[in-house]
């Protein structure tokens, strides 16, 4: 792709910070976000701090007006959208009266419900399904750190939206493995899957996901949650795919096939091979003391898609409900830390 692209980012985090500060090399990038993110890349541009090194990219464009944004570049090629889960909705609402201004919609969030999303806004033929698997953090607003090389970037469409030039621009701008996808379900829910690992049990009992893949009795909660999923997949006719850097289908065989005592020091190289020490995004959520969390997009999507599909979820409606109690400050954080026992009883696994 030799002319540069117009391209929006919604929500410079830790994704949409990655990506729209590589992309910006090649490409006219604009950031739509808060104030105190625009104010800080307006300032001194975004700071990607990589394994090899590090850069600032500094010809971006950040608004906090769509007004403002469509004034300056009245036509986008692509629109990332890189917002919470949770964000979607309320995010998008403004960006609808220019809906016939951006030609394509990327959204490489966690979660399987975003693309139905975006469709419903701007249309499904316009909507690509995206994820990527490399940990990025944010060690303070303007600075992205991409914490390891290991992963990848899936695309897939939902509709009709080219794909596979946007693939190769993405190669060759991120500089990262990019996987085009035929069922773009397939690569998110088997995305999702890897999301769930020690996410909201890590969460609850206040513990990183190495020390909690560790605890026998936490690890029989995962692979049981893990397994309601599975077979919620199963119901919806959905069959994992393998990931850049994770073979998820590997996962999904050992999960169904293999006792704990077996499965647990695999998971533990998992884990330590994919997250590592990087606390899990729903701990994180709450360390910071955020009012909202993913979980209704992980745990709880597992259970909204097993209720449609007549699977029954007890663990991840449990986990649901205690992340929700413990992120709205209806339960106390300090009557589930370490209280292993006590989530194992409300588990029941």
């Amino acid at each position: 792709m030799n002319t540069p692209m117009n391209i929006l980012v919604i929500g410079a985090g830790a994704i949409g910070g990655y990506l729209g500060g590589k992309l910006a090399a090649r490409h006219n990038v604009t950031l739509y976000d808060r104030p105190r993110l625009v104010e800080v890349v307006r300032a001194r541009g975004l700071r990607v701090i990589e394994p090899e090194g590090e850069f600032t990219a500094r010809h971006l464009a950040a608004f906090t007006e769509p007004a403002e944004l469509f004034a300056q570049t009245p036509r986008f090629d692509l629109a990332l959208c890189c917002v919470k889960a949770y964000d979607t909705v309320e995010a998008l609402e403004p960006l609808k009266p220019y809906a016939d201004r951006i030609d394509r919609w990327l959204t490489p969030q966690n979660g399987v419900d975003n693309e139905a999303r975006l469709a419903l806004a701007f249309g499904r033929e316009k909507i690509i399904a995206g994820t990527i698997l490399n940990p990025i953090s944010i060690p303070e607003t303007g600075t992205v750190r991409l914490e390891k090389r290991k992963g990848g970037i899936g695309v897939a469409r939902v509709q009709d939206a080219e794909v596979n030039g946007l693939a190769a621009e993405l190669r060759e701008s991120i500089g990262l493995p990019v996987r085009v996808y035929a069922d773009y379900r397939s690569m998110k829910w088997s995305k999702l899957l890897l999301n769930l690992l020690g996410n909201a049990t890590s969460a609850i009992l206040d513990m990183n996901t190495l020390e909690a893949f560790a605890d026998r009795r936490v690890f029989a909660i995962e692979i049981a949650a893990l397994r309601e999923a599975v077979a919620v997949m199963n119901a919806e006719r959905v069959r994992p795919v393998d990931l850049p850097g994770f073979p998820v289908r590997l996962l999904v065989f050992a999960v169904r096939a293999l006792p704990a005592a077996l499965l647990q020091p695999v998971m533990h190289r998992l884990a330590r091979s994919g997250r590592g020490a990087k606390l899990p995004s729903l701990l994180i959520d709450l360390n910071a003391g955020r009012p909202r969390s993913e979980i209704d997009d992980l745990n709880g999507a597992v259970s909204r898609h097993g209720r449609s599909a007549g699977v029954a979820t007890p663990v991840n409606d449990a986990l649901t409900r205690v992340v929700q109690g413990l992120t709205s400050g209806a339960d106390d954080r300090s009557e589930w830390r370490r209280q292993i026992d006590r989530l194992v009883e409300l588990t029941r696994a």
